[in-house]
């Protein structure tokens, strides 16, 4: 990595990784796309305000990139599906452009587990060469899905340029931002009847490093990232300390999806609500192979340490 370019700089990873970089010696210029400004200050950081949605193959050219890194997404659900599936994939295409145009060296792309899908014959394990299968009613699952096959293609079709993509699970620690947990923080906790799924966790400086680690050792591929072990739903409760009324799932679901639509509330679309059903997990043996790092955290220990950090 030399000259690192940065889409959704502002985001949560997105400020972790833009900090981790910045202490990378052989990094010499970092810019970072957003329409927000981070607070972050260094000399090799320029930062430029611009919307995803338009195409930026000139920035990528005037800075003589060699590394980008994709992270601008839509995760937190809004109402305002048209505009996030913009920003979700033209904002994706945009990006694959001007990696083309600039003839970029290496790309990476923040993946999710939810574009496995959670379904009832999930198998016990999922591996990166396990078909992805997103539940279409959710949103973030299938645009990351998606998105994931467009990065997918573009490595076939530019040989030359290394491409990395990450599927993580839930990303958490002390900087936790919680618009991906939205369910830890209703006042009353919800489960559907009969179902307590495995959830997996990964402490944020552990995701970081991997990132870093797979750019610097420059290993294009499909990786899954997660904390070892993990926590049941129901002990995330226990956790919490709050209390809980169980459902059956139809209910959940019909009850979500029409207050959503409704728009009586904000916190999830239906097809999010699977996941209190059936478990996505992530094989993690392929990254531990290929970059010899060992996870700082647990899956358990990264999910305290964000309750801790939010109060809980």
């Amino acid at each position: 990595m030399k000259n690192v370019l940065i889409t959704g700089v502002s985001g949560y990873i997105g400020m972790l990784l833009l900090k981790r970089i910045a202490q990378e010696k052989a990094v010499e210029r970092i810019i970072g796309l957003d329409i927000k400004e981070p607070s972050f200050k260094s000399p090799k950081f320029t930062f430029i305000r611009h919307d995803v949605r338009q195409p930026f193959a000139d920035v990528f050219i005037e800075n003589k990139i060699d590394t980008a890194i994709h992270l601008a997404f839509i995760v937190a659900p809004i109402h305002d599906e048209e505009g996030a599936h913009r920003i979700n994939i033209e904002g994706s295409n945009n990006f694959l452009e001007a990696s083309a145009k600039a003839k970029v060296k290496q790309v990476y792309y923040m993946g999710s587990n939810t574009e496995y899908g959670a379904h009832k014959n999930n198998p016990k394990l999922f591996t990166e060469d396990t078909p992805l299968n997103p539940n279409p009613d959710f949103p973030y699952s299938a645009e990351k899905a998606q998105v994931d096959l467009l990065f997918q293609e573009f490595a076939k079709n530019h040989p030359d340029t290394c491409v990395t993509i990450g599927r993580t699970a839930a990303v958490t620690g002390p900087c936790g931002d919680a618009c991906g947990l939205t369910v830890l923080f209703l006042p009353v906790m919800v489960k559907a009847v009969g179902k307590n799924p495995l959830w997996q966790f990964i402490h944020e400086e552990d995701l970081v490093e991997l990132v870093v680690l797979l750019l610097n050792k420059r290993k294009g591929g499909i990786y899954n990232f997660a904390g070892d072990g993990g926590l049941t739903y129901h002990q995330m409760i226990k956790k919490l300390g709050k209390p809980s009324i169980s459902l059956p799932s139809w209910l959940l679901y019909w009850g979500i999806k029409i207050t959503w639509k409704l728009r009586l509330q904000s916190k999830s679309q239906a097809g999010g609500l699977l996941m209190l059903e059936y478990p996505i997990t992530l094989g993690t043996a392929k990254v531990k192979k290929e970059t010899g790092y060992t996870m700082r955290y647990t899956g358990e220990a990264a999910f305290d340490i964000f309750l801790r950090a939010n109060g809980r």
